[in-house]
């Protein structure tokens, strides 16, 4: 193995692939957006355009059980281009098959995207620390931040792109996407695991119990119920978008992830600083904190009366999701190389099913003029155990 492979990146090979996931990542929310419009306008059934939301989760389980088996064992870089490449190859099916066979290829394709981003986005999480070194939580905030980024460009994208190129003209560009993320990764020839690739053991490391012995059961358990009661805004911000304005509910959804996004980044850049001290030697009591953070700024989006009060509810949301995210994966990298993999993959699981179930869940009882309360119920359970966790972990400090 040559020293060039052993080599941790400088600045320019990571913002090489910090950029190409950024590409990718805008890909993927364009396509979030698109995707369902696609199906909708395609066969106007609630039931069909609700299961690519079903499937793209389902398949991100899938991948987070792959992450759980293998993500101890496999080479990292493989599995990343190999993510890649499955989301081009379909998504570049996707753009070309006639009308019929793409009708019934989209639901395959959905859920092989959602396993390549579960692979991917578990994989690289995992690698971050031999990637970064002492820069891991800089690129774990500038990981949060391009979420905020890919939000806001995928969704004001989606009402020019559409119109210009087509649905075809959507998915072949999220392909290409894909396909320069791969290129970065075969082009880059750094170390993605501390130890050399050639010499990883065929012992799996079993997760829950390095999640058991690394005290992080509460921070999953958290994990959880915030996915499971995010799901009450995914399905409640359109319903709210209709209430305030019946002829422009898209307008107003857009405005309010807008302003989502924009704490995400505030949370990733701006305020990051302050908190760098506190996220190092405490990562698990900032995730509480940002938990009970984000929770009641989505409870306040939707109870607050005012356009200002909404987008400031937004924007604390957003801080709060950056905190959090950059805080729980501080968390497990905290843990050995050799147990990361498996433990992201997991981790991977456990969120996509709240989220999932949390999905189908409020799609079957909620009531439109009862959102208000739903987001309140839901986002209250994680709010009061984020709060009792943070005090727990208080007192045993």
């Amino acid at each position: 193995m040559t020293s060039a492979v052993k080599a941790r990146p400088g600045r320019g090979q990571l913002g090489a692939l910090l950029a190409a996931k950024a590409v990718s990542d805008i890909g993927y929310a364009l396509d979030f957006v698109c995707l369902s419009v696609f199906v909708w306008e395609r066969t106007r059934s609630a039931l069909a355009t609700g299961l690519v939301s079903v499937l793209l989760y389902a398949g991100a389980i899938v991948g987070g059980r792959l992450g759980h088996a293998f993500g101890d064992r496999w080479d990292r870089r493989t599995a990343m281009i190999t993510a890649d490449v499955l989301r081009l190859v379909v998504l570049g099916l996707l753009a070309v098959l006639p009308d019929g066979a793409q009708r019934w290829w989209l639901y395959p394709a959905v859920f092989a995207v959602g396993i390549g981003r579960s692979v991917f986005e578990g994989t690289l999480s995992a690698a971050t620390p031999v990637l970064a070194g002492e820069r891991a939580q800089l690129v774990n905030s500038v990981l949060a931040g391009l979420k905020g980024v890919a939000f806001l460009l995928g969704m004001g994208l989606s009402a020019l792109v559409v119109p210009l190129v087509g649905f075809r003209g959507v998915f072949a560009l999220d392909a290409a996407t894909y396909a320069l993320s791969a290129a970065v990764l075969l082009a880059l020839r750094v170390r993605l695991r501390e130890d050399d690739p050639g010499a990883v053991g065929t012992a799996r490391v079993a997760a829950w119990p390095v999640v058991v012995a690394a005290g992080l059961v509460p921070l999953f358990a958290l994990r959880a119920l915030d996915a499971f009661g995010s799901s009450s805004q995914h399905v409640g911000i359109p319903i709210l978008g209709g209430a305030l304005s019946a002829d422009g509910a898209e307008r107003v959804a857009g405005l309010l992830w807008g302003g989502w996004a924009a704490g995400l980044l505030l949370g990733s850049f701006a305020l990051r600083p302050l908190a760098n001290r506190l996220i190092a030697r405490a990562p698990g009591l900032v995730f509480c904190l940002s938990t009970v953070v984000m929770s009641l700024g989505f409870i306040g989006l939707f109870q607050a009366d005012t356009w200002g009060l909404r987008i400031a509810a937004g924007v604390a949301a957003g801080i709060g999701d950056a905190f959090s995210e950059i805080a729980f994966k501080q968390a497990v990298q905290r843990l050995p190389d050799r147990e990361r993999g498996s433990v992201f993959g997991l981790s991977q699981v456990v969120v996509n099913s709240g989220f999932m179930a949390g999905l189908v869940v409020t799609s079957a009882v909620l009531a439109p003029s009862r959102v208000a309360e739903w987001v309140l119920l839901l986002h209250g359970v994680p709010l009061l155990a984020a709060l009792g966790v943070a005090l727990l972990r208080r007192r045993a400090a």
